[in-house]
């Protein structure tokens, strides 16, 4: 399975390589006192030298050559640090190999001392590396790990993070997993012959971030050359005359299935984030919207509603609406329903509201009734919110739109009460607008879903693993048949590869999508949209306006999902 790649040169302090020659368990002679040389059950053969990792080979292929050393990374992202902690040179090196599968690496640099523990297991080997801040004054709030070369068979693919220096230094550590461009905190790399598979451990809710930085940063060789270059990122303040430990762990084998290469970080992910916290529903759910605009705002229509059932600023247009939707949502086993603009088109703009909970009168005397409907016949009611900002006014007419701290409690607690009011209004349904790609916001779904519990359902718009445990994701799938038909397909904004990923992570996570495009005419007979949907484990999102898709979905549902709306064994 082919996954995005791309990479940027780093620091490397390089040493020949090293014939690895390995020795059995519990051999002992006096080249152990200079390396380190250990051999997995698959022939994978390592060595460790004082300059650290130095080298792995793959029969008589070196697919690593290098050296591994810590240095300050603040200069690396924008705003990080003073960058005044200085680890440029080695001043100093050991190595005190331990047995047969454990070493000891000492680097002293100018102010700061880093002790790796190499300790190898089966396939595996994890770098622990407690790093000695010693300035007197100032702290490192980046760690930065380099040195190893991999010269690959042949252009590597696999999940390969890679970026310009530039890009961080304009962006910050923001960028860093988790978060909307580093989606995964593990990597996994494949050419035609050998597999290898990184993961952070033991990092706690911390932003790392791992790269695979191109060899050659020529427009013509980037991705034509099979030489990378390691990079590992730890975002965790160490404070003068302070120490951690940081510890990375790396996988090599021959089997390269994505799921053999990235299982150390699916133990690391799960001891981090934990399992899923929500019990998704996977049956079908419609979708309204109700807002229409500012210029569509009146006398007669005062908060910018669309017309007909859509108006439930009236009694007549709230009774319509129940009308409109509860009949085919229990004809053909839907769950609910979730409505964007229940205040209408506020004219103090925001679009989609941060203020979600605060609705006009109108509408506010005609919840109850809307409520109760969809209580008696089953349904679930859920509306659009907007968690990670608020509204404050920026102008005498219109508010400015600005983020919350995830980690001040006052901030927490207004947004819990907003979703507390929606909650106590029959909501058990929630899209998160503009939500779910930063670690802030994995942060603050965390506390939101502690304070929802189980029952309750949402879906964010944006998603990086790490969300995926508090709350569902939500995306769009465009059908491109332009063009050939025989090259017709959907696609999932989200990537069908990133939620493959995602529910192998989290077992019972879900993810929610709408049609919203069609390009070109697809072919006679192509795959229906609830067919792709049902398929992919993707909960469809149905519009009230497509009515056309109801009969499909009372078809398939019940192939792939039973009456509560769990998946079918497969």
């Amino acid at each position: 399975m082919k996954r995005w790649a791309s990479g940027r040169a780093g620091l490397l302090w390089l040493v020949p390589g090293i014939l690895a020659v390995p020795l059995l368990a519990g051999e002992a002679d006096e080249k152990t006192k200079s390396a380190l040389r250990y051999r997995t059950p698959r022939g994978v053969e390592f060595v460790v030298t004082d300059a650290g990792l130095s080298s792995i080979r793959v029969g008589e292929r070196e697919l690593v050559k290098g050296g591994w050393s810590a240095w300050n990374a603040e200069p690396w992202f924008k705003g990080a640090g003073s960058g005044k902690v200085k680890t440029k040179t080695i001043l100093e090196k050991s190595i005190e190999v331990l047995g047969a599968e454990r070493a000891r690496v000492r680097h002293v640099k100018e102010d700061v001392t880093c002790v790796f523990e190499y300790s190898f297991a089966g396939e595996d080997v994890t770098i622990s590396a407690r790093i000695e801040n010693n300035h007197a004054t100032e702290a490192m709030a980046v760690t930065g790990f380099s040195g190893l070369q991999f010269a690959f068979d042949r252009p590597p693919t696999g999940l390969m993070q890679c970026q310009h220096i530039s890009y961080f230094q304009a962006h910050g550590v923001g960028l860093c997993h988790p978060g909307h461009w580093s989606k995964f905190g593990g990597s996994y790399a494949t050419d035609g012959t050998i597999g290898v598979g990184t993961s952070p451990s033991k990092t706690g809710w911390t932003r790392t971030l791992t790269l695979w930085d191109y060899a050659d940063w020529n427009p013509d060789k980037r991705e034509k050359l099979p030489k990378r270059n390691l990079l590992y990122f730890v975002v965790s303040a160490i404070p003068p005359r302070g120490a951690q430990t940081l510890d990375l762990k790396l996988r090599v084998s021959p089997e390269r299935d994505w799921k053999h290469l990235l299982q150390p970080y699916r133990e690391h992910f799960q001891e981090t984030f934990g399992a899923v916290r929500y019990k998704a529903d996977n049956r079908w759910i419609a979708t309204d919207y109700l807002n229409h605009s500012q210029q569509a705002i009146s006398p007669q229509n005062p908060y910018g509603f669309h017309g007909g059932h859509r108006r439930i600023d009236t009694a007549d247009g709230a009774k319509l609406f129940c009308d409109t939707l509860i009949a085919p949502l229990k004809d053909a086993n839907g769950q609910g329903v979730i409505v964007w603009g229940q205040g209408g088109d506020d004219p103090r703009g925001g679009m989609y509201r941060p203020d979600f909970d605060v609705m006009p009168p109108e509408v506010e005397a005609n919840w109850a009734a809307l409520q109760q409907r969809f209580k008696d016949a089953g349904q679930r009611l859920g509306v659009c919110t907007r968690p990670r900002h608020m509204a404050v006014r920026d102008n005498w007419k219109s508010d400015a739109i600005i983020d919350i701290n995830p980690d001040d409690p006052g901030h927490r607690e207004m947004l819990w009460k907003r979703f507390k009011t929606m909650m106590d209004k029959g909501c058990t349904l929630f899209y998160l607008d503009s939500f779910g790609s930063s670690f802030e916001d994995v942060k603050l779904m965390r506390y939101l879903r502690e304070k929802m519990g189980p029952d309750v359902l949402t879906f964010c718009e944006h998603q990086c693993d790490a969300i995926i445990p508090f709350s569902g994701g939500y995306s769009e799938t465009t059908l491109d048949a332009e063009g050939d038909p025989k090259n017709a397909h959907y696609g999932l904004w989200s990537g069908m590869e990133n939620w493959e990923i995602y529910r192998w992570l989290v077992p019972g996570a879900q993810m929610a999508s709408r049609l919203y495009q069609v390009k070109g005419k697809p072919p006679e007979g192509f795959e229906s949209p609830e067919r792709f949907f049902y398929r992919g484990h993707v909960t469809p999102l149905v519009p009230t306006s497509d009515s056309r898709r109801m009969a499909p979905l009372k078809a398939v549902q019940p192939e792939y999902v039973d009456e509560k709306g769990q998946w079918k064994a497969e």
